[in-house]
């Protein structure tokens, strides 16, 4: 017995020793790996570089190119001390790449000692935080203390945070704002917008310009479509109120049984400033006993099982939001609302608004957009993302205080406030759409309300123009009679809208609103076919707040949009 135990003994020792032999002898490989073909990353001031890789086709010589982010990881496989260039891999292609393009380390990546801003921008006080009353100007250089390559995604080669220094006080600062380097800052992406200078005869010489294109970020964002929410081209969608979803709930979660329905588009702030959930935003900004969700229909979480519940039937649940009018938040915070000389709120088409050049108001309005990211919706949609109409005279007549601390054009502030809400929610993989109205993209100008599409486009990921055929004039865009040429007011309408899109380079989706009121099933029908003739697909029908006896008498109108795509 005890020579077996002595004889085991030895036989786990000897495999004990045998795998140890082995794990060192792996390991070693990998070191010697390692050390023959070592790890590098790409560095490069702008977010990505393009790799031409030339081999043959046919017998003659062609290039594919390869577009590398800023840390993307590389295997040397061959350098020399007397080459300024070495031989990498990458997902199994090789090719040469200059040496000043290898780093050691992502921190050595993201390493910089200035960044330029390419449009005006709030500070923010910490990462995520609040945004500051400190400033960056266009173009101005701003002293970095400090990055961290754990802040660069290694997907589209963007630093997120900075840290920064202005005024002898540290910030944060967002790198989807900037360059690092004034050669990058310099580079054009509005040359080939076209925009109206009708404004200029009441504002001055070169007022649209400055407000349409010196002020305003056309550089693209990258394209972006989340693995578990990706982006949508093909929805067909009814607006509908939050208590109409609710009691009515099983009359929405079976319309895509019969119809082509796949998507609903549901108010969770109103326009007087209510809010139909329980929200936790509002007393942040307001005094303890403010009224804004007085009328909510539900909880938090109630809200984020009634949107799962949609999706689990197939639906794309899109959260809609009011954003600068509001009668609630404005007689709580007349500092960020829009007042005459003397203090008094400016009331509007019976509203007050706040101010879009409000800081203030910006951050109201995403907090609650981040709360509402947080149960199931797949996109937020910021309504009423404009100036008030008709305050043209107001204006020359210096009437208005609009509030605009750091003297912004109206596209601009619009544009920045768009562009701060896609950045904080971008971490919760939620979609920005944003409406705007149909006379800004055909007259190819803000219209006096901010809203100029090729500035709104360059930032969200889905723009909904609202060309309701009772909107039209007779003549409009060449058409007698819009409202009794559906098919042909869309198709003219979304031709000019794309004609503007394609001058930018911007990914943004193109799902506009058609009207549901005062329409026969004909007439919907012949709208969605407008839209597909121009070249698009995904439609939003208006109808209030989407009553269910208004909808069934539609239902054979709700066709589907998509276009059969052509196989590679």
């Amino acid at each position: 017995m005890r020579k077996k135990n002595i004889m085991w003994g030895r036989f786990t020792l000897v495999a004990i020793l045998t795998c140890c032999i082995v794990l060192l002898g792996i390991l070693g490989c990998f070191r010697l790996s390692e050390f023959l073909h070592p790890t590098k990353y790409i560095k490069i001031d702008e977010n990505t570089i393009n790799i031409k890789i030339p081999y043959k086709e046919n017998g003659e010589i062609v290039e594919n190119v390869l577009t590398l982010p800023r840390g993307t990881s590389v295997e040397v496989r061959e350098s020399s001390a007397n080459s300024n260039s070495s031989m990498i891999r990458y997902q199994g292609k090789e090719f040469s790449i200059d040496n000043k393009y290898l780093a050691d380390s992502l921190d050595e990546c993201v390493k910089t000692d200035y960044v330029y801003p390419r449009r005006l921008v709030n500070l923010y006080s910490s990462k995520n935080g609040k945004l500051s009353n400190a400033i960056v100007e266009k173009g101005e250089q701003v002293k970095v203390v400090d990055v961290s390559g754990q802040d660069l995604n290694l997907d589209t080669g963007v630093v997120n945070w900075y840290k920064v220094e202005k005024n002898d006080k540290t910030y944060w600062l967002n790198g989807h704002y900037v360059e690092t380097n004034k050669a990058a800052l310099e580079k054009s992406y509005s040359s080939s917008i076209v925009y109206s200078t009708y404004w200029d005869q009441f504002y001055g010489d070169k007022y649209s310009k400055n407000a349409y294109i010196d002020q305003v970020d056309y550089k693209p964002f990258a394209k972006i479509s989340y693995e578990d929410n990706p982006i949508r081209t093909d929805l067909n969608c009814l607006h509908v109120s939050l208590n109409n979803l609710v009691n009515y709930k099983d009359y929405f979660l079976n319309l895509n049984k019969t119809t082509s329905i796949n998507s609903y588009c549901v108010e969770l702030k109103g326009d007087e400033g209510y809010l139909w959930y329980k929200s936790d935003v509002p007393d942040q900004y307001m005094s303890k006993n403010n009224s804004v969700c007085d009328n909510a229909i539900v909880s938090k979480n109630e809200l984020s099982k009634l949107f799962k519940e949609f999706q689990d039937e197939g639906y794309y649940m899109i959260g809609r939001i009011v954003a600068f009018k509001d009668n609630l938040f404005a007689m709580n915070n007349k500092s960020a609302a829009l007042t005459d000389k003397k203090g008094n709120l400016l009331l509007h088409n019976n509203s007050y608004w706040p101010s879009a050049y409000s800081r203030e108001t910006w951050m109201y309005i995403v907090d609650i957009a981040k709360e509402v990211a947080q149960c199931n919706v797949n996109e937020i949609q910021f309504d009423y993302v404009r100036f008030p109409d008709g305050m043209l005279q107001s204006t020359l007549d210096e009437a208005i205080d609009f509030k605009n601390k750091y003297n912004e054009s109206k596209v601009s502030a619009l544009q920045g406030f768009l562009m701060y809400a896609k950045l904080s929610l971008m971490d919760q993989q939620v979609y920005v759409g944003a409406d705007i109205f149909a006379w800004p993209v055909v007259a190819e100008d803000d219209q006096d309300i901010g809203q100029f599409l090729p500035a709104m486009a360059s930032v969200v990921d889905v723009i909904s123009p609202m060309p309701y055929l009772d909107h039209f004039s007779q003549g409009s865009m060449g058409i007698e009679e819009p409202t009794l040429e559906p098919m042909e007011t869309l198709y003219k309408f979304s031709s000019i809208a794309m004609r503007q899109l394609d001058k930018i380079e911007s990914s943004c989706v193109y799902r506009t609103w058609i009207q549901g009121y005062s329409c026969s099933t004909n007439d919907i029908q012949e709208q969605i076919k407008g839209i597909n003739k121009a070249g698009y697909e995904g439609y939003m029908v208006w109808y209030g707040n989407g009553n269910p006896n208004d909808y069934q008498k539609l239902e054979e109108g709700f066709i589907d949009s998509a276009i059969e795509k052509e196989e590679s």
